[in-house]
């Protein structure tokens, strides 16, 4: 009786606003940093634009830098009653092990030499490299601490599944989920991989749908709600 009821769950799937560490270009993780003042900004934006969105429930990764701009989001949202973030850790973003707070042309440096090639286009032409990139840091990690892929994409799916599946019971809904650049790679990477996700921006949100048990990618790093929140700040001014 209950899968009546059982409805379309709409995911807003949301990065972080910039960090420090984000501004500073060192690889961030699990390791964590403070928004900047710039991460704000388009965390207030991106609120403002998703406003009048309806949401049933708010997720984030429980890293601060995740769980702050999902706070922003919630306070700035009018059209939802009794919202509480629910900070899980299944939505972290990769770890990744020696490579944290390391500068990002390191680690990537590494991975190209690793899998010999000369840029990322290359790497994309010849390897599955979302998958990879997780598994060469894990292989270059000495501290054996670096998650590979299948330990990345198989906790953060079996979160994913399980928000989708409570949230679809009373007829579905719109979901809010703030979590990492790397990471949503890998969802949207695992779930469709006809879409660019080379670029994924601060507050950009990427929209996927789910019913009757199944994902369908509808929009990627999509920063049309940030936009639509700066014009409204600019016109309150």
């Amino acid at each position: 009786m209950s899968n009546k009821c059982n409805g379309k769950v709409i995911l807003y799937l949301m990065r972080h606003g910039q960090t420090i560490l984000n501004k500073a270009r060192r690889t961030q993780g699990w390791c964590d940093a403070v928004l900047t003042k710039e991460g704000i900004e388009v965390a207030i934006n991106a609120g403002l634009g998703l406003s009048d969105t309806n949401f049933k429930s708010v997720y984030s990764s429980d890293l601060g830098r995740a769980a702050t701009t999902a706070g922003i989001v919630i306070k700035e949202n009018k059209a939802s009653e009794h919202l509480e973030l629910r900070k899980l850790e299944g939505l972290r973003e990769v770890y990744f092990g020696k490579y944290e707070g390391e500068h990002e042309e390191i680690m990537l440096r590494d991975i190209l030499s690793y899998l010999n090639v000369s840029s990322f286009a290359e790497a994309e032409e010849k390897y599955d490299f979302q998958k990879e990139y997780c598994n060469v840091c894990a292989t270059l990690d000495e501290t054996n601490e670096a998650e590979n892929y299948d330990s990345a994409i198989s906790r953060v799916m079996r979160t994913m599944n399980a928000i989708c599946s409570e949230n679809a019971k009373d007829n579905g809904g719109n979901v809010l989920v703030v979590a990492h650049g790397g990471i949503i790679r890998l969802i949207i990477d695992h779930l469709d991989k006809s879409f660019n996700i080379r670029e994924m921006d601060n507050a950009g949100i990427s929209k996927i749908i789910y019913e009757d048990g199944k994902f369908t990618v509808e929009s990627v790093n999509d920063s049309s709600y940030s936009e639509k929140g700066k014009a409204i700040r600019n016109i309150m001014v």
